[in-house]
């Protein structure tokens, strides 16, 4: 009886014994090659891939920018924007869907998306940034943010058009690159000069509008590091004319002490022109001023020959 149940069986099982071993063979070999060299291998490849990760992050204001490794130490404050906080509301206010806006010292372009987002599909804004790293940080910041209203351009603005010197500073303290040459403080109290230089295109505001036919600029951020000034000595036909609705500027002492310039010469250009400025209080949600000269270290105003101390919010549409 069992011999006639094997003969029967056997030729049931043996087949499926034997793809089992070889199931079995080729498995465990596989298993132990995935182990001991496939697996290893895997996880050094994904270890050094996640170390030479560059991050992609979205700040408070939802703007999203590529955090780069000397920019790792700033992350908050790269995230909070604290000191832009009043600027980017005086901001909001300022600037209508349809208008034209420049960002003169654009760096990686925060204030670029802000505004190309104001601005809209209807509206332009023409972004300069001279140095050439800084340069695509900015269009990639643009791409980012899928900001395809805003051009970005390698140039810098001041009082004459051809080539102009920039002096850089480290990586991580790009956004003081300066046609000066300024001793700058760090946050933990050392004191840093510019280390290198590049020579890149110049235009003035004058001959840039006249080149690309635009009759009036509604909005212009500028921060320059202490060359301000320049700027509006290369804008005098539109400033004299009216055709700058209004203008945000930076005030810090210290790059304007490297570019040997006193913050009155600054508000008195404008004036000149009657441009008054105005410093926007956050807290009561409105322009103070008109301002003529200011002490402090570092503070942006905006100008206009609007007084903006009489406007509410919403200022409305403009006229």
């Amino acid at each position: 009886m069992s011999k006639v149940l094997k003969s029967k069986i056997r030729p049931l099982i043996l087949p499926i014994l034997h793809r089992w071993q070889h199931f079995y063979d080729f498995s465990r070999g596989r298993w132990r090659e995935f182990t001991l060299r496939g697996a290893w291998q895997d996880f050094r490849d994904r270890r050094t891939a996640l170390k030479r990760a560059t991050p992609i992050i979205e700040d408070s204001s939802g703007i999203r920018f590529v955090l780069y490794p000397w920019d790792r130490k700033r992350l908050l404050y790269l995230y909070r924007h604290p000191h832009d906080v009043a600027e980017f509301a005086a901001i909001r206010r300022l600037v209508k869907p349809g208008d034209i806006a420049f960002d003169v010292g654009a760096n990686i372009g925060t204030y670029s998306v802000l505004l190309g987002g104001l601005c809209g599909s209807a509206g332009r804004v023409w972004a300069f940034e001279p140095v050439p790293d800084t340069y695509w940080r900015l269009r990639e910041t643009l791409v980012l943010n899928r900001s395809d209203n805003v051009i970005p351009l390698q140039r810098v603005v001041c009082e004459r058009s051809g080539v102009a010197r920039v002096n850089l500073f480290e990586p991580k303290y790009s956004e003081w690159n300066t046609l000066g040459n300024p001793s700058m403080v760090t946050e933990r109290g050392y004191c840093i000069s510019p280390s290198a230089s590049v020579d890149v295109p110049s235009c003035t505001l004058d001959d840039f509008c006249g080149e690309e036919r635009i009759e009036r600029i509604h909005f212009i951020k500028i921060d320059v590091e202490g060359f301000e000034l320049s700027v509006f000595q290369g804008a005098q036909r539109l400033l004299r004319q009216g055709l700058i609705d209004c203008i945000c500027f930076e005030i810090s002492k210290d790059p304007l002490k490297g570019a040997g310039i006193e913050s009155k010469a600054v508000f008195d250009a404008l004036a000149a022109h009657g441009y008054l400025a105005y410093r926007f209080n956050i807290n009561m949600s409105r322009f103070e001023g008109p301002i003529y000269d200011t002490s402090e270290a570092w503070t942006n105003f905006f100008a206009s020959r609007t007084d903006l101390s009489k406007t509410h919010p919403p200022l409305g549409t403009k006229q």
